[in-house]
C-alpha cells in the first residue's frame, strides 16, 4: 500500500509540472504538430505554446517560417518581477508571414493586450493590418522586424511604460485606404512606428535604437495622443516615397483581382501613394503629447524631418539631428505646444525651418546666432547608410553619415543637457564625436596601455602617475550611452587596474579617463 501511495504522489507531481506550476520553459516550431508537449524535442504549435504561459515562463520560438492567416493574440501577463518571455530561439530567425489574412482592419498579425511580457527576435510581416498591435503595458518589444504590412508596423495603443528597444518597420502600405468622400487615400496611415490616438498619462513609451524608412505615412506618429512620450537614439529614412511597386510584395497573391487595377503596360504594379511623408511627427489634433526627443536622426523624408502638427504639449528636442527634409523642423501653430530645442543641426533642407510654438525656446543649434554648419562638418552625406545591417547584437549600425569631422566646428560648442559627452562640452547633433587612436598614443598628457583590444572579459589599464588622484573610468556605447563606471586611486609611479567587461555585448565602445594630472579617451571593441 505504502509502494501504491508513492507511486500515486510521483504521478501528481509530474501532473503539476506539466500543467505550468512555477514558472517553465516551453519550445514552439513551425514544423511542429497537434500532438507536440513543448520540449525541445517535441514542440507546441506556436499558438497553443503562448496560451500555456504564466507569469515567469520562458517561450523560446524556433526558427523558419510561420504562415497564418489569422492573427496570433497574446492576452496572457507576467508581473513586475516575473515577465513572459517569448523568444527567437538563439542563433535562429523566426519569421511571420500573413499574407493570406484578407486586407481588414481587425486583421493584425500579433495583438497584444498582455502586460509585463518580452517579445524579441521576430519579423513580422505582410499582416492584413498592423504587424503588431499592442494595448498592454510594461511590455518590451526588442529586435523585431515589421515589414509590408497594411497599416503601421508596431502600433501601440492606451498601453504605457512600454519599451520598444531595437527594432525596425519598413515599407508598411495601406494600399487600400480612402476617404469619406470615396476618394484614394493610399498610404494615408501606414506609419513606421504609431503611437497614437488615446489618452494615458501615466507613465511613458520609450523607443530606443528603433529606425523606419520608406513608410508610406510618417516614420513615428502620435497624432491624438494624450500621454507621454520618448524617442532615444532613433532614425527616419524616406518617409512618403511617391508610389510603391507592388508586383513582387507578398500581398501581391493574396489581393491580385485589387492591385491588377494599377498594373502598367510593362506588367508591373506600381500604386500611388498618398501618405504625409513627416519623420517624427511629434503629435497632432491639438491634443497634449509631452515628447522628448534625443540623438534622433531624421533624413530625406518627403516632408518635415521634426512635425509639430498641432501638438500642445511639451515637445522636447536635444542633440537631433535633420538632414534634406522640406522643412528639416516644421513646428508653425504658435497657439498651441511649448518647444525647446537645444544641440541640434538642420542642414541641406528644402524649405525654410519654423520655430513658431505658443511658447518656444531654441538655443545651442546650427540655426541661432554664432552657429552655422556645412557639408564640410560632416564625414558622410549619404543617408542611405542609415538602412544598413544592425550589429550582430541587434544594437544600431556604426555608420559615418552625419558624424562629424575632427576640423568639425560643431564639437565641444553645445551645453550641458544631461546627455553624456565625450569632450569638454556636447557637440551639435545626434553623434558625438570621437576619434580612434592608437592605444599607446591615447592620453592627452600620459601615455597609457588600455589592452586588450579587443577585450575579451577583463580591461587592463596601465600608466605611470605624478600624484595622488582619482580618476573616473566611463564606458559609452555608441550612442553615447554611459554603460560602466569605475574609480580608481592613482599613484605617483606604475598604476595597473583592471576593469570586468564580461557583461558587455559584443560591440564598439569608448573608454573616457578623467583626472587632473591623468585623462584621455580610446576606442575598445569586444
Amino acid at each position: 500500500m505504502r509502494v501504491v501511495f508513492v507511486f500515486y504522489l510521483l504521478i501528481v507531481c509530474l501532473f503539476f509540472t506539466v500543467q505550468g506550476v512555477g514558472a517553465f520553459v516551453y519550445y514552439a516550431s513551425p514544423t511542429a504538430n497537434s500532438t507536440g508537449i513543448g520540449t525541445v524535442t517535441s514542440p507546441y504549435l506556436f499558438a497553443t505554446a503562448v496560451s500555456k504561459l504564466a507569469a515567469g515562463d520562458t517561450l523560446w520560438v524556433r526558427g523558419g517560417t510561420y504562415s497564418s492567416s489569422t492573427r496570433y493574440s497574446i492576452t496572457k501577463s507576467g508581473s513586475a518581477t516575473d515577465l513572459i518571455h517569448i523568444l527567437a530561439y538563439m542563433g535562429e530567425q523566426p519569421l511571420f508571414d500573413f499574407r493570406a489574412q484578407a486586407y481588414s482592419s481587425s486583421n493584425q498579425g500579433f495583438s497584444v493586450s498582455g502586460s509585463y511580457l518580452e517579445i524579441k527576435g521576430f519579423t513580422i510581416q505582410a499582416a492584413g493590418d498592423n504587424g503588431m498591435y499592442v494595448t498592454g503595458s510594461y511590455d518590451v518589444i526588442e529586435n523585431c522586424v515589421f515589414r509590408w504590412n497594411c497599416d503601421s508596423g508596431l502600433q501601440l495603443k492606451t498601453g504605457t511604460n512600454n519599451l520598444v528597444k531595437n527594432c525596425d518597420s519598413y515599407e508598411n502600405f495601406d494600399y487600400e485606404s480612402m476617404n469619406s468622400d470615396g476618394s484614394p487615400n493610399y498610404g494615408g496611415n501606414a506609419d513606421g512606428f504609431a503611437d497614437k490616438q488615446y489618452t494615458n498619462i501615466s507613465g511613458a513609451n520609450t523607443f530606443v535604437g528603433c529606425r523606419a524608412w520608406r513608410n508610406a505615412d510618417d516614420g513615428w506618429d502620435h497624432y491624438a495622443k494624450v500621454g507621454n512620450t520618448i524617442d532615444q537614439n532613433c532614425w527616419c529614412y524616406n518617409m512618403g516615397p511617391i508610389q510603391f511597386d507592388m508586383t513582387n510584395n507578398p500581398r501581391y497573391a493574396t489581393d491580385a483581382t485589387y492591385l491588377n487595377k494599377f498594373k502598367q503596360p510593362n506588367g508591373t504594379i506600381i500604386v500611388p501613394n498618398y501618405g504625409n511623408g513627416n519623420g517624427f511627427k511629434t503629435g497632432g489634433n491639438y491634443t497634449a503629447n509631452n515628447i522628448t526627443l534625443t540623438n534622433c536622426l531624421s533624413a530625406n523624408n518627403k516632408v518635415k524631418g521634426f512635425d509639430q502638427n498641432n501638438n500642445n504639449g511639451m515637445i522636447t528636442i536635444y542633440n537631433c539631428t535633420s538632414y534634406g527634409n522640406n522643412p528639416n523642423y516644421g513646428f508653425t501653430n504658435s497657439s498651441y505646444g511649448t518647444l525647446l530645442v537645444k544641440n541640434s543641426i538642420s542642414l541641406d533642407g528644402l524649405s525654410s525651418d519654423r520655430f513658431n510654438c505658443k511658447s518656444t525656446t531654441t538655443a545651442y543649434n546650427t540655426w541661432n546666432s554664432g552657429f552655422s554648419c556645412s557639408a564640410n562638418d560632416f564625414q558622410s552625406e549619404d543617408a542611405t547608410q542609415m538602412i544598413s545591417s544592425r550589429k550582430q547584437d541587434g544594437s544600431l549600425p556604426e555608420i559615418s553619415f552625419m558624424h562629424l569631422t575632427g576640423s568639425s566646428k560643431l564639437i565641444d560648442v553645445g551645453t550641458d543637457v544631461g546627455l553624456p559627452y565625450l569632450g569638454s562640452a556636447s557637440d551639435l547633433g545626434s553623434f558625438e564625436y570621437s576619434k580612434a587612436t592608437p592605444v599607446n598614443n591615447l592620453s592627452v598628457n600620459k601615455a597609457f596601455k588600455v589592452f586588450p583590444n579587443p577585450v575579451i572579459d577583463k580591461i587592463m589599464l596601465e600608466f605611470e602617475g605624478d600624484a595622488i588622484e582619482n580618476l573616473h573610468i566611463m564606458l559609452f556605447d555608441v550612442t553615447g550611452t554611459p554603460v560602466k563606471t569605475f574609480i580608481v586611486a592613482a599613484v605617483p609611479g606604475h598604476n595597473s587596474f583592471s576593469f570586468d567587461c564580461s557583461d558587455l555585448l559584443h560591440g564598439n565602445y569608448f573608454c573616457k579617463i578623467n583626472g587632473i594630472k591623468v585623462n584621455g579617451f580610446v576606442k575598445l571593441i569586444k
